[in-house]
């Protein structure tokens, strides 16, 4: 498999530190309100590669945390007249609603924060009995970045380039502009706990390095998160880490935190930037109010992980019709072969090299850094092959047909397994579509059903007019008839 690595800035092939096992580190949520579609994005982009390499044979451990004691979600406590506790809990059951609706595996371990308070303290004692870190008189604790030589080398930046126009602020007590803290003396009224430094609560950048380092061997194979968190947030847990590990002087010599660092890119809302001050905020509630999960699963695996990705009306709207498409092939499929009689073909593997070049390609494109879009290229060269074999009536009942027909259902088996996708029996997934979408469209399913019956009762009666009037009436609703060897269906368009 081929990964890009971030820190090197090309495709690397994978190769764990450890043959046969994976440790994965992915930077959660802040748990202060509803996850947005970046969230989904990122989740499920790391989902799949979880799911991928344990199809792999590859034993993974899998950590994502929880930021729950942070500015933003002391603010929202006071906001709302609650604690801190109690909106970050909040949060993350509702994170957890969301992400098991869309079929986001939970992962092996899932640390907070607020848990590990003593092993943070122990990592900054550490930073400064190396000359890492420094406490200040009002009790923070900041990082010495000028201390790691190597800092930058994730972001690509230069120390002092960042250093020109940067300045103290008034009232901080750092060293260097660059400096960043490790420990926030508390204010009044906020959440602490007792340090050597004093009353306070750890910085953002401290918690994962110590999470990261307790349930997992260092180095990790994979950390991951999305492109805004590179800098500062990955680039100051390489140096905390780092300058902490054996021979951690900042040089050449020092430990190696991570081998792969992962980042998905952005999600844009119609070609702009998503942000609550430009009102295009979507949250995964908002999404699925219109929605089914599996659509939004779908949509966001339509571009590979690294790319930016626009969600807009019209690029939901042709997801939901891709998937329509392939649930209805899945369906007929499923239909024929329970169904058919089967005659001998003189051929009977005409089909399969077709069959095998098509997994040889969804196998590939999943080897090449987790281009998911492409591999969905190959799911609608199967369905094709399927609508194929379907439409031709001597295929449809040949053996090889058949053969065709069931490696077909078996590769989509191993794809749901993998992209957590096509997994739903056909036809519940079908009459669920049909019914948000009609809901959406405000649309009376019982008034529709009604017309259909008096318009195949037309029809049987030879009422042809009347017949092509309720069809008329249907079509103006939004409404397509369809023949089917078990009779006419209908769906909106």
């Amino acid at each position: 498999m081929q990964i890009y690595n971030s820190l090197t800035r090309k495709k690397e092939e994978f190769v764990p530190v450890n043959p046969g096992k994976v440790n994965i580190y992915l930077c959660g949520i802040t748990a202060y309100d509803y996850c947005h579609i970046g969230h989904a994005r990122s989740a499920v982009a790391f989902d799949v590669l979880v799911r991928y390499l344990r199809e792999q044979g590859l034993a993974v451990t899998f950590v994502r945390n929880f930021t729950d004691v942070d500015d933003k979600i002391i603010n929202r406590a006071n906001q709302d007249d609650s604690t801190m506790q109690a909106v970050s809990e909040r949060f993350i059951k509702a994170f957890h609603e969301d992400m098991d609706r869309l079929g986001v595996l939970r992962p092996d371990i899932e640390p907070k924060a607020t848990e590990h308070i003593q092993e943070m303290q122990d990592l900054i004692g550490k930073l400064i009995e190396l000359g890492h870190a420094y406490p200040t008189p009002s009790g923070d604790v900041y990082f010495r970045v000028e201390s790691f030589r190597d800092y930058g080398k994730l972001s690509g930046r230069n120390i002092e380039d960042m250093k020109a126009g940067a300045r103290v602020e008034p009232g901080e007590e750092k060293d260097n502009p660059l400096d960043f803290a490790l420990w926030k003396a508390a204010k009044p009224g906020e959440p602490f706990w007792e340090s050597p430094w004093g009353k306070g609560r750890p910085g953002w950048h401290i918690e994962c390095s110590a999470m990261s380092a307790k349930y997992m061997p260092l180095p990790l194979d994979i950390h991951g998160g999305g492109l805004d968190l590179i800098f500062p947030h990955h680039e100051n847990e390489i140096a905390q880490t780092e300058a902490a590990m054996p021979c951690g002087s900042g040089g050449k010599e020092h430990g190696e935190f991570c081998r792969y660092w992962v980042h998905n890119g952005f999600v844009q809302i119609d070609s702009e930037k998503m942000s609550k001050s430009l009102g295009n905020f979507k949250t995964i509630r908002d999404i699925l109010e219109s929605y089914l999960p599996e659509t939004l699963r779908f949509f966001l695996l339509t571009r590979q992980y690294r790319n930016p990705i626009d969600f807009s009306a019209e690029t939901i709207d042709e997801a939901e019709k891709n998937l329509y498409r392939i649930y209805q092939s899945l369906e007929a499929v499923q239909k024929t072969l329970g169904h058919s009689k089967w005659v001998e073909a003189a051929d009977s593997g005409i089909l399969k090299p077709e069959l095998e070049q098509i997994a040889k390609s969804w196998d590939e494109s999943m080897a090449d850094d987790l281009n998911s879009a492409a591999a969905l290229g190959q799911v609608n060269n199967a369905v094709r092959l399927a609508n194929r074999i379907l439409e031709d009536k001597n295929l449809a009942t040949s053996t090889a047909g058949r053969d065709a027909l069931m490696g077909i259902q078996q590769l989509f088996a191993k794809w749901n397994e993998v992209l957590g996708l096509f997994g739903l029996e056909p036809a519940a997934y079908l009459t669920d579509l049909r019914a948000l979408k009609a809901r959406r469209g405000n649309i009376d399913v019982a008034a529709v059903e009604k017309l259909v019956q008096e318009r195949q009762s037309a029809r049987a009666a030879k009422r042809f007019q009347q017949a092509d009037a309720i069809r008329d009436q249907l079509s103006a609703m939004g409404v397509e008839l369809r023949d089917t060897p078990e009779g006419m269906v209908w769906d909106l368009a």
